[in-house]
């Protein structure tokens, strides 16, 4: 319960997958209360003895098959089985007995479907979830309002309202937070993929100036390997284990950076555990544009100086930068010059060496990813007069 209790407070730094491992162990702890309970509570239920017996050894069932895809991490089909286990009991109570918790089950089944922020199966379970409790208090109105209503036609029609305007309510809620998601992760794996090129071009000059000043790279030197060697051993200690096994795998760290990694992964003649401490490894090595290489780059930015905040400081769409048609054509004049007069592009050998040519030019500004830098009119006036830019310019 305690490992539980600390997963949920940290729950920012866990993935979509593990949040959803998560979710589920928390739904089957609930469903579990739940089951239980059915067995004392079943001799409310207008059921046979027999039924009241198999039902919940049914249910059982499920939830013990809903912890074994759990542990084999099959988490999405889980979280099926917990919602078709909780929809079973909704159905199972309200068959059998008439009340007005029946009513509110269907809330409670709506409510955990919501909790797994899925679209796609609040549609179709929620739909389900949500017509079926519809049908249930047209058909018992009388029972679940109470025949002390004013007006029984009016109390089964706002309790049908209110439980259709619930599911309404939360699908509108998902399609706009679903989108608005959509948008920033669309946003984020750009930028990521941005960043990331940005930090392998940064590692390749580092490593060239490295080279041209025919210094040592950090990883060659004694000094760091052995501080990297004593911090090892000094953590290691914590953990309880021998201190010679993770002198080993240092050892071993340092050595992967004069090797091919990638052939030594895929070498099966190498000891299994050999390829998998040298896969893991991997992402670690500095000779490389590697996870612990942007780390670094990132964790490095954190102390460099930054400019006053510019409204248009990371606006780069020449519409937006400039208000004057002549202006506009000014950049755009000036963006095709840079682009064919500078080196922006990779050679074979990966380094930033070759210049764009007019026909590769025409094929950047007519791209779909370009229009975030020029608009319609400008592609248009640059296709009308591309042979001008070619001369002149």
């Amino acid at each position: 319960m305690k490992a539980i209790f600390y997963r949920v407070i940290n729950s920012e730094f866990l993935t979509f997958n593990e949040v959803l491992r998560l979710k589920v162990a928390v739904v089957t702890f609930f469903l579990s209360i739940f089951t239980l309970l059915s067995i004392p509570l079943s001799s409310l239920n207008n059921y046979e003895t027999l039924i009241d017996l198999l039902f919940p050894i049914g249910f059982g069932l499920l939830l013990v098959l809903t912890v074994l895809l759990l542990v084999v991490n099959f988490n999405r089909l889980a979280m099926h089985f917990s919602i078709l286990t909780i929809m079973g009991l909704t159905a199972y109570y309200v068959s059998g007995s008439i009340y007005f918790y029946g009513y509110m089950l269907f809330f409670v089944t709506l409510t955990i479907i919501i909790f797994y922020q899925d679209i796609l199966t609040y549609i179709l379970y929620g739909l389900i979830v949500t017509g079926f409790g519809l049908y249930y208090i047209t058909l018992y109105g009388v029972d679940v309002t109470g025949a002390n209503s004013i007006s029984v036609d009016i109390s089964s029609l706002t309790y049908q309202v209110i439980l259709g305007a619930f599911y309404f309510v939360f699908l509108i809620q998902f399609v706009v937070s679903d989108n608005i998601y959509e948008r920033l992760n669309n946003e984020y794996v750009r930028m990521n993929k941005v960043l990331s090129k940005y930090q392998g071009f940064t590692h390749e000059n580092l490593v060239d100036i490295v080279q041209n000043l025919k210094k040592e790279p950090i990883y060659k030197s004694v000094k760091f390997q052995q501080t990297v060697n004593e911090l090892s051993t000094f953590i290691n200690e914590f953990f309880e284990d021998d201190g010679d096994n993770i002198a080993e795998v240092v050892e071993f760290y340092f050595f992967l950076h004069e090797q091919d990694v990638e052939q030594i992964v895929d070498d099966q003649k190498i000891p299994g555990i050999t390829r998998k401490y040298a896969r893991q490894l991997k992402k670690y090595l500095l000779n490389e544009k590697s996870e612990l290489v942007s780390i670094l780059f990132d964790f490095s930015t954190l102390f460099k100086g930054d400019e006053k905040y510019d409204e248009k400081r990371y606006e780069y769409n020449l519409d937006s930068l400039f208000s004057n048609n002549i202006d506009k054509l000014l950049a755009l004049s000036i963006l095709y010059k840079f682009l064919k007069t500078e080196e922006t592009q990779l050679d074979r050998y990966g380094k930033v060496s070759r210049r764009l040519s007019h026909s590769e030019i025409v094929e950047l500004f007519v791209s779909k990813e370009f229009r975030e830098f020029i608009s319609y009119e400008q592609v248009n006036f640059f296709l009308d007069n591309q042979e001008l830019f070619d001369q002149l310019l």
